[in-house]
């Protein structure tokens, strides 16, 4: 039996009923520490984990406005704290349980534009371009919009468009609807906005843009930048990292997160600069790694941790796979899966350190929704859409015929999960740098990971168990040091509260070879229920998923699982990443919902089913 538990079941299951997002942990240690003044309520000495989703656009950005969206920052962050918003479709839309935090991130490049164009106090209302987007003539209309999506990726803006006190006023704005809605210890917002560089191919048929996005995160208000730095200042992230070190100069505490790396077609992890080509150095190394200390890693777009042709070992590679560029029209090109996953480029970083003096691959994870509905829908079972008029009902995010941008291949996840002290900016931003951070596919998955030498088999059991964990070892983001014998690793997962019970825990490890190459190597180490490994593989957990009523029961799985694991094959010259994959048990996916709902048969691609997850950030072993 592996399913190991501190608690019985029956306290587990009544602490997970009445947990919230910030969940106190399974044991006796788990309650608040005594409140003094310069502290919130939710303030704990072992951490809390809180979710949020740091990835939301509204009609400020220009892509959502295209879609018909008119909902503002306000929507969104209202929709954050649980409350219902309007939706395009008519119908308004709510998010089942508030977040603990959120930043809106519009897109830097003509942000709030198309709103100003048709506010006609804006001056921008009577420009060439904003007579051209309100035309009544549809094609007229159409082709002002797809001009200003091809100067985008082109990198040729409209002057008319990119007024600098315009632009001030609104990145203003954005700030501001921040701190509208910042309750510290109840609900934390980020100032913040993404960077949209998309190296197009033109010579391409179709053309392509190959997808280089950062969203980029402040920790204060009150010292920001006085505009946000834009692809059209430069496309190269090199280009943004300097920037933010000289805004950071300046005492702006600031951080980027690269996402849809499944979309770059090799450019994300690249060997060589993604823009300039030039040979990676050790200025590149660090540079990257100050300014991007964590990626995110599943959203709308797909999931981004590995592929299917990069480990064709792992058995639950193939999850979310969204294998497509960005084009304007007409099929997409698929993107290369090499340099473009998670798990590649931490092998690769391993495998450089040693000539860089740096690993510019060192990172850890988070989920968002990139939502442009000034929403992100996560929940499988409540699923809306993310694109605005395109796919706002059901028969138009499953039609199988549809092409604009693969619709029914778009997911639902995903959220970030941060473990930090209290719910306020400075606690949730320093567990964000430091990252101590998770990424979930959407449910809320709360997953500890510790890594050390002489860590006791029982520790789990001790009611002290995370005081001792954090006194004895290192948490999920950070360095193991060279000790003695093979390090162990104290592994913790519970389910989420409303979602499905869990099927297993499995520590990925990848590790740098004698002969300089990187490997990999996926480790079943605990799970539900009494199965026991069969020829080296872990049989099925099951599946209660009903496809017809699209539901599912919750009578296989587990509430909660841990363990103290050593690595078996641990070779203390090698350097090594480990990091922990938590899998619910399978669940009807949203495609699945919509069909059920239109009573029709689902797509016969994607699947009907999917197995949620969570992913922790890793934890680094250094021989040196």
């Amino acid at each position: 039996m592996k399913n190991l538990t501190p608690l019985s079941l029956v306290v587990v299951l009544a602490l997970v009923i009445m947990s919230s997002s910030c969940e106190k942990q399974a044991s006796s240690e788990a309650s608040t520490t005594e409140v003094v003044t310069e502290k919130t309520s939710t303030y704990s000495e072992t951490k809390n984990a809180y979710f949020g989703d740091l990835h939301i656009h509204t009609s400020w950005s220009f892509d959502a406005f295209i879609y018909n969206v008119r909902t503002t920052p306000d929507d969104a962050y209202n929709y954050g704290k649980g409350l219902a918003i309007d939706h395009v479709s008519g119908k308004p839309i709510q998010l089942g349980r508030p977040l603990d935090f959120m930043a809106v991130t519009d897109h830097a490049e003509y942000m709030g534009v198309m709103m100003q164009m048709i506010d006609p106090d804006s001056r921008l209302a009577t420009s060439e371009m904003a007579k051209r987007i309100t035309s009544p003539e549809r094609d007229t209309s159409r082709r002002a919009f797809g001009e200003i999506g091809f100067s985008i990726s082109r990198n040729e803006p409209f002057p008319e468009l990119l007024q600098k006190d315009i632009m001030k006023d609104v990145w203003q704005e954005i700030i501001d609807a921040a701190d509208r809605h910042y309750e510290p210890g109840k609900f934390t917002t980020f100032a913040g906005y993404e960077w949209t560089s998309s190296p197009g191919v033109r010579t391409a048929n179709p053309p392509f843009a190959r997808n280089m996005h950062r969203n980029v995160i402040y920790r204060h208000t009150d010292r920001v930048s006085e505009i946000p730095f834009s692809s059209f200042d430069s496309q190269d992230p090199e280009d943004l990292w300097k920037w933010m070190d000289h805004e950071r100069s300046k005492g702006i505490d600031l951080f980027a997160i690269p996402h849809n790396q499944n979309m770059s077609d090799g450019l994300m992890y690249d060997l060589k600069g993604m823009v300039s080509g030039k040979a990676l150095d050790n200025t590149y190394a660090t540079s990257r790694l100050r300014n991007e200390p964590i990626h995110e890693v599943s959203q709308i777009k797909g999931t981004s941790m590995t592929h299917p042709v990069l480990s064709p070992n792992d058995e639950f590679a193939d999850f979310e796979i969204y294998p497509f560029t960005f084009v304007a029209s007409g099929l997409p090109p698929a993107s290369q899966p090499d340099g473009s996953y998670v798990r590649q480029a931490l092998k690769r970083g391993l495998a450089m350190q040693d000539d860089l003096g740096a690993n510019p691959f060192k990172f850890g994870f988070i989920g968002s929704s990139d939502g442009h509905n000034s929403a992100g829908p996560v929940e499988e079972d409540n699923y809306f859409g993310k694109l605005g008029n395109i796919d706002m009902l059901p028969e138009f995010r499953i039609a199988e015929e549809n092409v604009v941008l693969n619709r029914v291949r778009m997911s639902a996840g995903g959220l970030a999960g941060v473990w930090a002290n209290e719910n306020t900016r400075d606690a949730i931003f320093d567990g964000l740098q430091n990252r101590e951070t998770f990424a979930t596919s959407g449910p809320r998955i709360q997953v500890r990971f510790f890594g050390g030498w002489g860590i006791d088999k029982d520790l789990l059991s001790a009611p002290d168990w995370l005081t001792k964990s954090y006194s004895q070892a290192v948490p999920m983001g950070t360095d193991m040091k060279p000790g003695k014998g093979a390090p162990s690793f104290i592994i913790w997962a519970v389910k989420d509260a409303e979602s499905a019970n869990l099927d297993r825990i499995q520590v990925i490890k990848l590790w740098k070879g004698a002969d300089g190459k990187s490997q990999e190597r996926v480790f079943d180490v605990t799970w539900s229920g009494d199965r026991q490994v069969q020829n080296g593989k872990l049989p099925s957990v099951g599946n209660t998923v009903d496809i017809a009523s699209a539901s599912y029961t919750n009578t296989i799985g587990s509430v909660e699982l841990s363990t103290v694991w050593t690595d078996p094959t641990f070779d203390p010259s090698q350097d090594a990443a480990y990091y922990l994959r938590v899998l619910e048990i399978p669940t009807p996916r949203w495609s699945t919902h919509d069909a059920h709902t239109l009573d029709i048969a689902p797509p016969s691609d994607p699947p009907k089913i999917i197995q949620e997850r969570a992913w922790s950030s890793p934890i680094w072993y250094n021989s040196k």
